[in-house]
C-alpha cells in the first residue's frame, strides 16, 4: 500500500469529482490477453460480488449497455444495447438460457452469481452462435480447481447475508476437493427469501416477494493428455405469489396464485487440444424449464407446462501462420431440438373458445455448419464467417421449414501501438419466435398458417475506436477510452392472431384466447445508437465512466390499426424505448483489507406508451450505491453496501404501465442496506 501514489494523481480527478452528478462512468475489467476484443462487455463479478448482488439481472445493473426493468424479479427483463433478451443467444456452460414462457413473466434465467466465472457478452455478429438476433451471452461456471489455495485439495465456502429492504435472507454453501493435479469436483446450495419490497416513498409493493434456490454439481477434468472433461448439473427455482393474467401494479390478494418456475440444466463439454490444428471443442447440453400453477385461479389442482429443449455443438479451432498471416479457422456444426407440452382445463379457456380450441404440443428444431475465422496481417486483423441454418417449427397449425445463410466480416486496424479502429456488420436468423411457449400450445382446430413462415432475421453495424496507454500520468498507470457507434435491424418477426376479434381486429394470444394463425410481422425493429466508455487504474485507485444512448423505433404494434394485434408485444419481447444512461464507478483500496466503491446510475426521462397506445413521460432519475469488503483474514471477509442511497422513488422505462392506467406502474426498490460474511476453510 503506498499512498504517496494515490496522492499523487488526486488533482488530476478533482473537476471529475467535483463535477459527478452529471458525469458518468462504467466499470471495465482488464484483461491481458492476445485477442483484440473491439466487441465484449465483460462483467466484473469480483465487483459483483462486493456490491452483494443475488440474481443474473441484479448482476448486470450497473452497465450504461446494458438496462433491467420491471421491478419484481419474475418479470424482469434484461436491455442490451436496446434489444430485449429473448432475442439474444444466452447460454450457461453452453445449456441455452432465456425461454419466454408466458405473457406477463420474464425470460427463465437463473444462476447464483457467487458460482460464475466468467460473463462474456458479445455484441458483435458470430457464426459459430445461433439465434444471436442481437448478441450473447455467455456465462461461465467456477471450476473446482478455482477454488484451491495454496497447497489445499479441499474444502468449504459458507456464505449469509441480510438485506434490510424486503427483509431478504440469503445463504450460500460450497464444498469442493481436487482429487488430484487433474480432477475435480464440487458442490453448491444457494437460496435466497425476500418478502415484498419497498419504494423509495415507503410503499409495499404487492407481489414481489420470492424464494429462489439454486443447486450446483460439477466435476471437473482438466489437461489430462490435453483433453479437458466438463460436466454440469444445475438447477435454479424461483417460486412467489404473482398474478398469472398480468403482474401490474399492487394486485389484489385474490388476484394472486402460486407460481414456481424452475430450469434444470445438464452440461457436458470436452475440448482435445494435441496440437495448433486439433482443437476440438464439443458440447452436449439439456435444458428443461417448467412452469407451475398451485391451485391457479383458485380452483384446486395444478397447471404445469414443460419445455425442453436437446443441443449438440461440436466445433474445431486450427490456428496456423502463412509467411506473416496469422489465422484461425473454427469449422463446426450445431443441432438444437426443442419439445413443449403443458396441461390443460377447459375452464382455462375464455368460453367462447372451448368448443374450438385444439391443444398441441410445439416441436422445432435447427441445423446448423458454421465456419468463421480470424486473420491477422500485422496491424490489421479480419474476422470473417458464415452460417448455414436449416430450421423446422410446428404447432397446432401445422409443420413449417425455412434455410438462411448468414455472413458475417469485422476488421480492427492499429493506428498505433495504443489504438486501433474497428468495424463489424454481419446477419444472423432464428425461428422460434417471439410467441411465449405456453400460449403456441393453443390452436383453433382445422385452422393453418395463413401464409408459410420465414424464419427471423436481423442485420447489424458497428464501428468504432479503442484506445489504451500506460504510463499516462504517471509510472505504471493504465487507462483506456472506447467509442462505438452501432445499429441493430431486426424484421420477420414471428407472432400470433388470436379468436377475439372485433372491428376486423384480433389480438395475438393475450389473456389466453386461442391462436388461429401465426405469421411474420411486416414491420422492422431498428435500434441505434453510440456509446463513449473510459476507465482509468493506478494502484489502489480505479475510476470509470460510461454514457449510452439509445434510439429505437418502438411503437404500439396495432398504432396504425392494421396489423391485427392489440397490445404492446414490443417492450415485452422485442426492444426499449429511447434511453439516455450514464454510469459512473469508482474504487479505492483504502487499506490492504478494506476496499470501498461508489456507482452513480443516472437515466434521462423518455416517452413511453401505455397499454391504450398513449405516450406518456417517463421520468428520469439519479442514484447512488456504495460498497465495501473488509478481509479479516484468509478465512473471513465481510461485506457492507447500501443501494439507492438517497431512497429515490423511480421506475424503469422498460417497466410496463397498469393496463389503462398510464401513470400507474412498478416502482423499482428504494434504499437497501445489505450485509454479508463469507467464510473460507
Amino acid at each position: 500500500m503506498t499512498h504517496k501514489k494515490f496522492i499523487k494523481i488526486i488533482p488530476l480527478f478533482l473537476p471529475a469529482l467535483l463535477l459527478g452528478e452529471i458525469t458518468v462512468l462504467d466499470s471495465i475489467k482488464i484483461e491481458e490477453k492476445i485477442e483484440r476484443k473491439t466487441n465484449s462487455i465483460e462483467i466484473d463479478l469480483e465487483k459483483a460480488e462486493q456490491n452483494q448482488v443475488n440474481s443474473f439481472t441484479d448482476m448486470l445493473k450497473n452497465n450504461s449497455s446494458i438496462e433491467v426493468g420491471g421491478g419484481a424479479i419474475n418479470v424482469q427483463r434484461v436491455y442490451l444495447r436496446g434489444i430485449e433478451s429473448s432475442n439474444l443467444n444466452i447460454s450457461l456452460d453452453g445449456a441455452k438460457q432465456g425461454k419466454n414462457m408466458f405473457q406477463h413473466r420474464s425470460n427463465e434465467l437463473g444462476i447464483n452469481p457467487d458460482l460464475l466465472k466468467v460473463v462474456d457478452i458479445k455484441t458483435s455478429p458470430d457464426a459459430s452462435k445461433g439465434s444471436a438476433l442481437a448478441g450473447s451471452i455467455e456465462m461461465t461456471t467456477k471450476d473446482a480447481q478455482d477454488f484451491v489455495k495454496g497447497d489445499k485439495n479441499y474444502g468449504a465456502i459458507f456464505k449469509t447475508g441480510y438485506n434490510t429492504n424486503g427483509n431478504v435472507k440469503h445463504g450460500n454453501v460450497i464444498a469442493y476437493q481436487v482429487f488430484n493435479e487433474n480432477i475435480g469436483a464440487y458442490v453448491s446450495i444457494s437460496g435466497v427469501n425476500s418478502n415484498n419490497y419497498k419504494d423509495g416513498n415507503g410503499n409495499e409493493e404487492i407481489a414481489t416477494a420470492y424464494h429462489d434456490r439454486d443447486y450446483l454439481f460439477k466435476l471437473s477434468m482438466l489437461d489430462t493428455k490435453n483433453h479437458d472433461l466438463k460436466l454440469t448439473i444445475n438447477k435454479n427455482e424461483n417460486s412467489g405469489d404473482s398474478r398469472w393474467a398480468g403482474t401490474e401494479y399492487r394486485p389484489l390478494a385474490s388476484q394472486l396464485e402460486k407460481i414456481v418456475s424452475s430450469t434444470t440444466n445438464y452440461a457436458l463439454s470436452h475440448n482435445y487440444n494435441p496440437s495448433n490444428l486439433i482443437n476440438l471443442d464439443t458440447n452436449l447440453n439439456l435444458t428443461d424449464i417448467t412452469l407451475e400453477r398451485k391451485n391457479a385461479n383458485n380452483i384446486n389442482g395444478n397447471r404445469t407446462y414443460e419445455n425442453r429443449n436437446i443441443g449438440l455443438k461440436v466445433q474445431n479451432h486450427f490456428d496456423f501462420d502463412i509467411s506473416s498471416f496469422k489465422n484461425r479457422v473454427s469449422i463446426g456444426g450445431e443441432f438444437q431440438k426443442e419439445h413443449g407440452k403443458g396441461s390443460f382445463y377447459i375452464n382455462d379457456l375464455k368460453i367462447p373458445d372451448r368448443n374450438i380450441t385444439k391443444y398441441s404440443d410445439l416441436d422445432s428444431n435447427n441445423q446448423a455448419l458454421f465456419i468463421q475465422n480470424r486473420t491477422e496481417i500485422g496491424s490489421l486483423g479480419i474476422d470473417y464467417g458464415l452460417r448455414y441454418d436449416y430450421y423446422s417449427f410446428e404447432t397446432g397449425l401445422g409443420k413449417q421449414t425455412d434455410n438462411t445463410f448468414s455472413p458475417n466480416i469485422g476488421v480492427d486496424y492499429s493506428l498505433t501501438d495504443n489504438s486501433l479502429i474497428y468495424a463489424n456488420y454481419g446477419k444472423s436468423s432464428r425461428m422460434s419466435g417471439l410467441i411465449p411457449f405456453t400460449w403456441a400450445l393453443n390452436t383453433k382446430i382445422d385452422s393453418s398458417y395463413s401464409n408459410d413462415l420465414n424464419a427471423e432475421k436481423s442485420n447489424r453495424y458497428e464501428i468504432g475506436y479503442k484506445y489504451n496507454k500506460k504510463d499516462t500520468f504517471v509510472n505504471d498507470d493504465y487507462i483506456t477510452f472506447d467509442a462505438n457507434v452501432f445499429q441493430t435491424k431486426i424484421n420477420d418477426f414471428i407472432v400470433s392472431k388470436d379468436t377475439n376479434c372485433s372491428s376486423g381486429k384480433c389480438g395475438s394470444g393475450e389473456g389466453g384466447w386461442t391462436l388461429q394463425d401465426i405469421y411474420n410481422r411486416d414491420d422492422e425493429f431498428k435500434s441505434k445508437g453510440f456509446e463513449l466508455k473510459t476507465s482509468y487504474y493506478y494502484d489502489i485507485f480505479s475510476t470509470s465512466l460510461a454514457y449510452t444512448q439509445i434510439d429505437t423505433n418502438n411503437q404500439a404494434s396495432d398504432i396504425t390499426n392494421t396489423s391485427n394485434i392489440n397490445e404492446d408485444q414490443n417492450i415485452r419481447r422485442v426492444g426499449a424505448y429511447d434511453s439516455k444512461k450514464f454510469v459512473w464507478n469508482t474504487e479505492v483500496e483504502l487499506t490492504n483489507k478494506l476496499v470501498a466503491a461508489y456507482t452513480l446510475n443516472a437515466m434521462a426521462g423518455t416517452n413511453v406508451l401505455d397499454s391504450s397506445n398513449n405516450e406518456n413521460v417517463r421520468g428520469g432519475y439519479t442514484t447512488h450505491d456504495i460498497n465495501m469488503k473488509y478481509k479479516l483474514n484468509s478465512q473471513w471477509t465481510l461485506f457492507a453496501a447500501v443501494n439507492n442511497l438517497t431512497d429515490k422513488q423511480y421506475a424503469k422505462a422498460t417497466t410496463i404501465s397498469t393496463k389503462n392506467q398510464a401513470n400507474v406502474y412498478r416502482y423499482e426498490m428504494g434504499r437497501d442496506f445489505r450485509f454479508s460474511v463469507k467464510y473460507e476453510f
